[in-house]
């Protein structure tokens, strides 16, 4: 009975020991795995081989490479316009007709001008070249008239008188407002005391005499027609007020020779003439393209049209200046003083002209900064794949890089994503041309580019969402299938193309890894296959 007891103990104490260590197993094969990371075959990828091409990218600004304008002619009749703002148009295509029935006399008026303004250059050159001559003659009748009035005893027994007050200032408004304002005036009023000193009553017929054009004729450096002069001065009556006026207009022309002097006129008649010349060379060519009807010189897209079908259009400024009618005078007391661009002003002056339509023809360009760790990749000519904000692709190239930085910063993604450190303050403008863009490209707004810079043929790889980086550099988490262990592998990298890291050291091809690492994951973690 001992024995048998004995035995059955034994028996009882074996199988709770083996049902306990079974109990144990179960225990810790399930409440481990539920700890494990569980990966399935879409969470696992395998170290390959394929190509590598280094990108550089960046938003860039697009702007017209050219642009067409097309100009209306005073009097000319719109008969059809067959385009709209927006529209795509290819070189050759007709974009408006127009009735041109009144141009030939538009244009025998601008010749006219051309002729009229011509012929004041000359007769300055001339008057210019006699102007020595002339200047010495007056003096000596200057010197004539005053021994003749000097003899005569005229006024001698009274003070040269001044004019009133009021008479000085009307006479000042006169000036100045035939002078346009200019602080030449003010000079010209100071050389007419200084010259005559007194006019006495006769304000009003020497502001008569002003009005006349007589100051044209002072300032251009000719001489006067003293009859008509006499004429305008009937009021004074007697040879010796003649004398007198006579001597005060032969010291007011010396005194605004001096003047004159200061001022380049020959500028003033040349510009004039050039302006003229220059309105009706460009009428010509305007009217040309009129009589033919408007046609799209290059593809492009319409900017602008400024035109309807049975409008005739008429100068909003009036008729344009004649050569003839331009107070040449005016124009030189403004350059007097010294706030006049006497060229833009002429410019201006012939030109009846609108633009009717405006082309923004293709190419387009785009621009961007590049930073000083990237600028040494890029070179001219070389491919761009250009994106659209409509995901669009187009062909481009590099066609311009400056020679010089500026402020305005370098592109970050660009240097990130090309492998540059990026972050200067500095950068250098770069553009891309866009041969043939559509609808979807649009001035003003920005493109995509992504320029190819270097590609290396079967190289080990790795897709970028499996690298990731802490301060002892790029890692991987690669997968030990047989223990079920993750391991941390460092890794090398070369080249990057937005897609894939080249990997140039810690890795074989075939090899298994995580596909998108978690921040959970360690170094001999045990993962659950799944």
């Amino acid at each position: 009975m001992k024995a048998s007891a004995k035995r059955k103990l034994k028996i009882i104490l074996t199988v709770v020991l083996i049902v306990g260590a079974l109990a144990g197993a179960v225990y810790y094969a399930v409440f481990s795995n539920r700890k494990r990371p569980e990966l399935g075959p879409e969470a696992i990828i395998q170290v390959d081989r394929g190509d590598i091409t280094a990108v550089y990218t960046a938003s860039a600004t697009v702007s017209s490479g050219r642009q067409g304008t097309f100009q209306v002619l005073d009097g000319t009749k719109v008969n059809e316009v067959l385009v709209r703002v927006g529209d795509t148009v290819q070189a050759g295509d007709l974009l408006a007709t127009f009735d041109t029935a009144s141009l030939d006399e538009m244009l025998r008026a601008k010749k006219r001008d051309f002729e009229a303004a011509q012929k004041s250059y000359s007769d300055y050159l001339k008057s210019a070249a006699d102007a020595p001559k002339q200047a010495a003659a007056n003096r000596a009748r200057i010197a004539e008239l005053e021994a003749k009035i000097a003899a005569q005893g005229e006024e001698e027994e009274r003070p040269p008188q001044a004019p009133q007050n009021t008479q000085l200032d009307e006479l000042k408004a006169s000036i100045t407002q035939l002078l346009g304002n200019a602080p030449l005036a003010g000079r010209i009023v100071d050389a007419v005391f200084n010259a005559t000193g007194s006019i006495s009553s006769t304000v009003s017929s020497f502001q008569n005499l002003l009005s006349g054009g007589l100051m044209g004729s002072l300032l251009g450096g000719g001489g006067y027609d003293m009859s008509a002069l006499q004429g305008m001065m009937g009021s004074f009556g007697g040879g010796g007020m003649g004398d007198s006026m006579e001597l005060m207009m032969l010291k007011m022309q010396d005194a605004f020779s001096g003047i004159s002097e200061t001022v380049s006129m020959d500028s003033v008649y040349k510009s004039l003439a050039d302006s003229a010349e220059d309105a009706y060379r460009q009428a010509e060519r305007t009217a040309g393209l009129l009589k033919g009807g408007w046609v799209a010189q290059f593809d492009g897209i319409i900017r602008e049209v400024n035109i309807a079908e049975g409008q005739v259009y008429r100068d909003p400024q009036g008729q344009s200046a004649a050569a003839s009618g331009i107070n040449v005078t005016s124009l030189l007391a403004s350059m007097a003083g010294g706030n006049m661009d006497i060229t833009a002003l002429l410019g201006g002056l012939f030109s009846n002209q609108v633009n009717g339509m405006v082309i923004e023809y293709y190419p387009f360009t785009a621009s961007f900064v590049v930073g000083k760790y990237d600028i040494a990749k890029l070179s001219l000519d070389m491919p761009v794949r250009v994106t659209s904000i409509s995901d669009k692709e187009f062909e481009g190239y590099v066609s311009f890089i400056s020679p010089v930085a500026g402020d305005g910063g370098s592109d970050m993604l660009g240097s990130i994503l090309g492998g540059g450190g990026g972050g200067s303050a500095r950068g250098v403008e770069a553009r891309v041309t866009i041969p043939q863009p559509d609808k979807s490209i649009t001035i003003g707004l920005d493109v995509d580019v992504t320029i190819d810079l270097e590609t290396r043929e079967d190289v080990l790889r790795v897709p970028v969402e499996s690298v990731a980086y802490d301060d002892d550099g790029y890692y991987v988490f690669r997968l030990e299938r047989v223990s079920r262990t993750l391991h941390k592998q460092p890794v090398d990298t070369g080249l990057f193309d937005g897609v894939f890291y080249e990997i140039t050291g810690g890795l074989d091809v075939g090899t298994e890894l995580v596909r998108v690492p978690k921040r959970a994951m360690t170094d001999g973690q045990k993962v659950k296959l799944v």
